[in-house]
């Protein structure tokens, strides 16, 4: 988890992330911000110039953090996987597994979430550039994977499985303190993970009409 930092700069921008997080930017003062990290608050202005740059460098660098590359990765090499409808299956068990992975496994600090509501709840012309450099690239890799899936899928199609994707993600993702008060479950542990990421895949796949892979294979009940 991101918590250590070796510079001031470093320090005020994981201090406001926990703040800007918390209370939102108009919420946060530059004076928290600094004092948070025992910093002078010229420091704010030498590293940033203002706390609205300040927050744009922030969300840049956390969308950075956060980015999920697989799809664009599999489209470099879809000859190896693009006709074979099991392997077009794995390859989205792949991208499932990528976007668990930054999510749940304690790989980013929780504010990372809080975070991306705020931008969800208080988007601004400028944080829609940092979006569509950063994050709409990887979502049109995301279609263009689902189209190899699924040969002669329109474009509104992929967009929309691409964004039940994200959808049911990131439910899990805004909604995890919410889901831990529910009896009997504890924690977002590895089990729970688990089941998110195996869920998630079989929708997908069974809804793009592809052979289930062995290990994906629901075992029958007994009872």
């Amino acid at each position: 988890m991101e918590q250590s930092v070796s510079t001031t700069k470093e320090a005020l921008l994981f201090a406001a992330g926990e703040l800007f997080a918390e209370h939102g930017v108009e919420g946060t003062s530059i004076r928290a911000i600094a004092e948070k990290c025992q910093a002078n608050i010229a420091a704010v202005n030498y590293h940033f110039g203002t706390k609205e740059n300040l927050y744009h460098v922030l969300i840049r660098r956390v969308l950075e953090k956060t980015r999920c590359r697989r799809a664009e990765a599999l489209m470099k090499r879809k000859q190896d996987w693009a006709h074979d409808p099991l392997k077009c299956a794995e390859a989205l068990y792949g991208i499932v597994e990528e976007h668990i992975h930054q999510y749940f496994t304690g790989t980013h600090p929780r504010w990372y979430g809080r975070l991306f509501m705020r931008i969800l709840l208080q988007p601004t012309p400028a944080i829609g550039e940092i979006m569509s450099e950063l994050v709409m690239r990887d979502f049109d890799s995301l279609k263009e994977v689902l189209r190899c899936c699924r040969p002669g899928m329109s474009r509104e199609e992929s967009e929309l499985w691409a964004d039940s994707l994200i959808g049911q993600l990131t439910h899990y993702i805004f909604a995890e303190d919410f889901l831990l008060m529910v009896p009997g479950r504890r924690s977002y542990d590895e089990a729970f993970q688990r089941d998110i990421l195996h869920h998630v895949s079989r929708v997908l796949i069974r809804g793009l009409e592809l052979p289930m892979p062995a290990f994906l294979m629901e075992r029958k009940s007994n009872a």
